[in-house]
C-alpha cells in the first residue's frame, strides 16, 4: 500500500470515530437537559411543600436549585465546546477526503445562516429553557422574600 492510500484509510478511520462522537456529544445535550428538569422539578416539589413551614427553608432550596443550574450550565458549555471541535475536525476531513457536501459541511452550513434562522436552533432552545428554570427560581426567591 502507498503512503497516500494508507493516510486516506486513517482519515475514514478517524471520520467514523469523529461522527459517532458528534453524535454522542448532540445527544447527551438533551439527556443533561432531561436530568436537569428533573432535578429542578424535584426541587420544586420540596420547595412548594416546606416553604409555607419555614422562609429559610426557601432559601436554602434557591440556593441549591442555583447550584445544581450552575452545574448543568458548565456540562452544557463544556458539552458545546467538545462537540462543535469535533464539527470543526469532521469538516476537516472531509477536505482531506474529497467530500465537499459532506454531513460536517452542510451542518457548519446550516449552523453560519443569518437573520432570523440564526436563533433557531438546539442551543438557543436549550438557552432558552435554562434561562426560564433560573427566571422562575427568582420569582420563587423574591416572594419566598417577600412573605
Amino acid at each position: 500500500m502507498n503512503t497516500e492510500s494508507l493516510s486516506q484509510e486513517y482519515y475514514r478511520d478517524e471520520y467514523k470515530l469523529v461522527f459517532e462522537g458528534y453524535k454522542f456529544f448532540v445527544s447527551i445535550r438533551f439527556v443533561t437537559a432531561a436530568f436537569a428538569m428533573s432535578i429542578q422539578s424535584a426541587l420544586l416539589t420540596i420547595y412548594n411543600q416546606t416553604v409555607k413551614e419555614n422562609q429559610l427553608n426557601g432559601i436554602a432550596i434557591f440556593t441549591m436549585a442555583l447550584f445544581f443550574l450552575g452545574a448543568i450550565l458548565i456540562v452544557e458549555w463544556r458539552t458545546i465546546f467538545l462537540f462543535r471541535s469535533l464539527l470543526r475536525r469532521g469538516s476537516e476531513l472531509e477536505f482531506q477526503l474529497g467530500l465537499p457536501n459532506g454531513f460536517f459541511h452542510r451542518i457548519v452550513e446550516l449552523s453560519a445562516q443569518k437573520g432570523l434562522r440564526s436563533f433557531i436552533t438546539h442551543t438557543w432552545g436549550i438557552n432558552l429553557v435554562y434561562f426560564g428554570i433560573f427566571v422562575l427560581w427568582v420569582i420563587l426567591f423574591v416572594s419566598t422574600l417577600i412573605r
